[in-house]
């Protein structure tokens, strides 16, 4: 065994809810996010994360929806100074490539350099077809993995083929 003489100490985060009803059967407010994210900076908590969702509907339960967690980490990113902000994480299918790079680039300003950006590529079925035209979406509950085929004749643009 090595020995290390730079010791670091674990760092521990926290994800706020921001779903419909729940935070005691209501929906979090701009102000709730606000005291909850000063409190886990005050208490000294080293990252603050949002899940990047547009709804959830789930067999026999009601649908419901969240907040935008980039434009809600843009506000909280305006009321904290210290801890670090990041989506859990960020649907690559949910915005297009060069919104999502000012969309980060615009909150890691705001933050001061604060900002992580994580990436996936999503799995909720609902959320993928209610935003991405012209792709198909296959589950194997074998593999618990989502399959996206995307059309490229669906997305080409006339002027700028790819």
């Amino acid at each position: 065994m090595t020995q290390n003489t730079k010791v670091q100490r674990m760092k521990l985060g926290i994800a706020l809810e921001t779903a419909e009803g729940y935070l005691d059967g209501r929906t979090p407010t701009f102000h709730d996010l606000q005291e909850m994210a000063q409190t886990a900076e005050q208490i000294g908590l080293d990252s603050l994360w949002l899940a990047d969702h547009l709804l959830h509907r789930f067999r026999e339960q009601e649908e419901y929806g969240i907040w935008e967690a980039l434009t809600f980490l843009s506000a909280l990113a305006a009321v904290t100074t210290r801890i670090v902000l990041g989506p859990l994480v960020a649907c690559t299918s949910f915005r297009s490539p060069a919104l999502l790079a000012k969309m980060a680039d615009a909150l890691d300003e705001i933050s001061g350099g604060r900002f992580i950006l994580g990436l996936g590529a999503g799995w909720h079925q609902p959320e993928c077809l209610c935003c991405v035209r012209g792709t198909s979406i296959s589950r194997d509950s074998t593999t618990r993995y989502a399959t996206v085929c995307y059309d490229r004749e669906a997305h080409r643009h006339p002027a700028r083929p790819f």
